[in-house]
């Protein structure tokens, strides 16, 4: 099938044939000649349409046409090779505008041309009936088809002109506003809908057609003459596009809209859910935080006065007793730092510090502090770490130290009698692997993933102490910097090895193993200083009175409140030598007080040592930016606390 042009019903004349019979014929000022045809018929540009020479259209009787208002005119070309008799017939066309009828075997039709040779007879096949009603029935097809896809669509469907009235609407479209189609096309969404839902479709039209380009927008739901309905779930997720003529113009807007309303919902709810799990996780951390405060005060007079007790002049039957003492308050100590560590790194683990470090210095530090504790129980402490020198990891030094600490413990306490550790270092193209192996009972199979979670302890860890939170926060600790920490074998009767792998670091590293740390300096007793210490718990202001009374020209001032503290420094001025802090006040926070110290322009240099039952890391973090001299927590370590005030003495001198 050739297309050859189109013409409109209204455009056609009747005309009279030569043999006394009448025809319609179109008006050729108003017919369009395709491509096809041109090249058909050997038409130049311009020749087929208008007033052109050589006029060549199809003919039929009116009730043909009527049948085919604006449907393209066709030609049937029986053979391959009639293309070229039928350009030669054209050819030879004379130019008197005579009519010729011209009966095809089969078929009525009519040929138009000037002075047509006989042998152009059977040259062309004008068929109407026949091929044009197989034509008609396979396009209702594929337009039924069409329209079925579009009406039983759950997205509505529809094109406004550019004037923003409804040219066409599906039937969905419809039935969801409960109205006919026939109320919707021919108006505008000012018809239709509240003018403040209306405002926002027609800005949303304007802005397709103005720019020529597809949007994707949410949009109001409204009913058609109710109100915008007032909850913002409801909405509609419409994609318009501009609909473009043959030179690239908008000359309609067609859009597609689809009820998204269950999505919103689930959203709203998801970003409530998101909410409520926020504040149950801040309420759990400011909980923990205070019971963190709440034990650590009084831990702080139980330990404190122990080591007292255990430093002094007492006998053997007090020094056992101290040593109790001592010991139930640290595990009690330990398990308030690892709850608080464990919510550390639920909130993201703030403050942990991702650097290149020295991948030999955290697993020897922690080996130096535990060899004493395997000598006093016979275990026997190996370690290799020739892999790990000259190389450097990423990770935070003091966590991993922390790491390692819990891991070479376990390792103790869980070992057989006269029993081994041995460390090692296993050094890869990208990952260094620190190996923590013992002779103990071994762990089973099923009860791998039980040593990793919260409070989790074996069957067979009873009467062992421990808190069963260690292995778990260690893990957390790790995988927060990268790496990787679990068992690398074990086996009933052989023991177990643990592994600990991180990510090894560009930056070499030289191999200084660090020496030991060197003992505390023992007090001065010509240390001459004044220190002010604001308290409001009278045990802790009583026992940092025991700590320094070894200091016999040390003038320690106590204060039981912020502003009791800051109008005693400012009656010292310049005889103050250090502040000793604490950061729960019943009048102000300790914050505060170190505020008003350092906007004071004759105590804004004095050092300051916060001593504080707040051990949470982001709070550390903030009072160490307020450029204080030391963070002490409580309970807290004598010979480190005395380190911590002679070494700011020292320095104010």
């Amino acid at each position: 099938m050739i297309v050859a042009g189109r013409v409109r019903l209204d455009a056609w004349n009747d005309v009279a044939m030569t043999d006394g019979t009448r025809a319609s014929v179109p008006d050729l000022a108003v017919f369009e000649a395709l491509p096809a045809a041109c090249a058909l018929f050997a038409w130049r540009s311009g020749e087929a349409s208008g007033t052109g020479r050589r006029e060549v259209v199809l003919l039929a009787t009116n009730a043909a046409f009527e049948r085919h208002v604006d449907v393209d005119l066709a030609f049937l070309v029986d053979e391959e090779d009639l293309s070229a008799r039928l350009s030669a017939v054209v050819e030879a066309a004379l130019v008197d505008g005579q009519w010729r009828n011209i009966t095809l075997p089969g078929y009525s039709g009519r040929l138009r041309a000037n002075t047509l040779p006989a042998s152009a007879a059977g040259a062309v096949v004008v068929e109407f009936a026949e091929r044009h009603q197989f034509d008609e029935v396979a396009l209702r097809s594929r337009v039924d088809q069409l329209q079925d896809l579009v009406d039983n669509s759950t997205a509505l469907m529809y094109v406004k002109d550019l004037d923003g009235r409804y040219l066409i609407v599906n039937d969905y479209f419809a039935r969801r506003f409960g109205v006919q189609p026939s109320e919707i096309v021919g108006k505008s969404d000012h018809d239709l809908f509240p003018q403040s839902s209306a405002a926002v479709y027609s800005d949303h039209d304007r802005d397709v057609v103005s720019l020529g380009v597809s949007v994707e927008v949410e949009e109001p739901f409204a009913p058609i003459g109710g109100e915008t309905d007032v909850d913002d779930d409801r909405r509609w997720l419409s994609i318009k596009f501009p609909l473009l003529d043959a030179a690239g113009k908008p000359y309609a807007l067609g859009a597609i809209s689809t009820d998204i309303t269950d999505r919103k919902r689930a959203e709203s709810a998801a970003r409530i859910a998101m909410h409520e799990a926020e504040r149950a996780n801040q309420s759990k951390s400011e909980f923990l935080s205070r019971i963190s405060h709440e034990l650590r005060t009084p831990l702080n007079a139980i330990i404190g006065f122990a080591q007292l007790m255990h430093d002094g002049s007492v006998t053997p039957s007090q020094l056992e007793g101290s040593q109790h003492i001592l010991d139930a308050g640290r595990h009690l100590l330990s398990l308030v730092n690892d709850v608080l560590d464990i919510t550390w790194i639920d909130a993201g683990a703030p403050g942990l510090v991702l650097q290149n470090i020295s991948a030999v210095e955290p697993i020897h530090e922690a080996l130096q502090l535990i060899r004493p504790i395997a000598r006093a129980d016979d275990i026997e402490v190996a370690s290799d770490l020739h892999d790990a020198l000259f190389r450097t990891v990423v990770g935070d030094g003091q966590r991993l130290r922390q790491v390692f600490l819990n891991l070479l413990s376990n390792a103790i306490k869980f070992n057989s009698r006269n029993g081994a550790i041995r460390v090692t270092c296993k050094a890869g193209d990208e990952r260094l692997r620190y190996l923590v192996t013992d002779t103990g009972r071994g762990i089973r199979d099923d009860e791998r993933e039980l040593l990793f979670t919260p409070f989790g302890r074996l069957p067979s860890s009873a009467g062992i102490e421990g808190t069963g939170l260690g292995l778990a926060l260690s893990k957390r600790l790790v995988e927060e910097m990268g790496g990787e920490l679990g068992i690398e074998h074990s086996a009933l009767g052989e023991g177990t090895t643990f592994y600990v792998e991180l990510t090894l670091a560009e930056e070499p590293v030289a191999a200084i193993v660090p020496e030991s740390p060197a003992p505390v300096d023992p007090p001065d007793d010509g240390l001459a200083a004044t220190v002010l210490h604001i308290e409001d718990t009278h045990a802790n202001l009583r026992l940092v009175e025991h700590i320094l009374s070894r200091y016999e020209k040390l003038d320690l001032i106590p204060a039981t409140s912020g502003s009791a503290g800051i109008t005693a420094a400012r009656a010292l001025g310049s005889d103050l030598d250090l502040v000793l802090l604490d950061l729960n006040l019943s009048d102000m926070t300790g914050a505060d007080v170190i505020s008003a110290l350092r906007a004071d322009p004759v105590l804004h240099d004095v050092p300051v040592i916060v001593l504080s039952a707040d051990a949470t890391p982001a709070h550390i973090a903030h009072l160490l930016s307020m450029d204080i001299a030391e963070y002490l927590t409580k309970p807290l370590d004598l010979h480190r606390f005395l380190e911590a005030v002679r070494s700011a003495l020292v320095a104010r001198r």
